[in-house]
């Protein structure tokens, strides 16, 4: 009884260990796409659109540290934000926005417009 007891206890443990690790959101990311007003544009479209008018495709890119924190670049312009992987919030500059996380990408919505990055590997 207590060795059933111990081997029970011992498993608990590693599953509290293994969901206790840090969220997998963690990394840095690549536009993927973006969608306005129901209008979904690839990365190959943006680059595209830029090099039709004679303009080099600005950077966009997302990173989150562990502490919570983060970088948001968007056509070239960084700014610093703060996450939540348990509310599936990131703020930047007092304002907050709902995201999703599914096959290591993020969507980033707001009033119908969506940005989806790619993790890097």
């Amino acid at each position: 009884m207590k060795k059933a007891l111990l081997v029970l206890f011992a498993l608990m443990l590693v599953v509290c260990l293994t969901s206790c690790g840090d969220p997998e959101e963690i990394g840095t990311y690549e536009l993927d796409s973006m969608t306005e007003d129901g209008e979904t544009m690839s990365m190959k479209d943006l680059k595209d659109m830029y090099t039709a008018y004679g303009m080099d495709m600005p950077e966009f890119s997302l990173t989150l540290t562990k502490d919570g924190k983060g970088k948001l670049v968007a056509a070239g312009e960084a700014s610093d934000i703060t996450w939540d992987s348990k509310a599936k919030t990131m703020t930047n500059n007092g304002e907050t926005i709902s995201y999703t996380f599914k096959d290591n990408k993020i969507t980033l919505s707001d009033e119908g417009q969506a940005m989806v990055f790619v993790k890097k590997n």
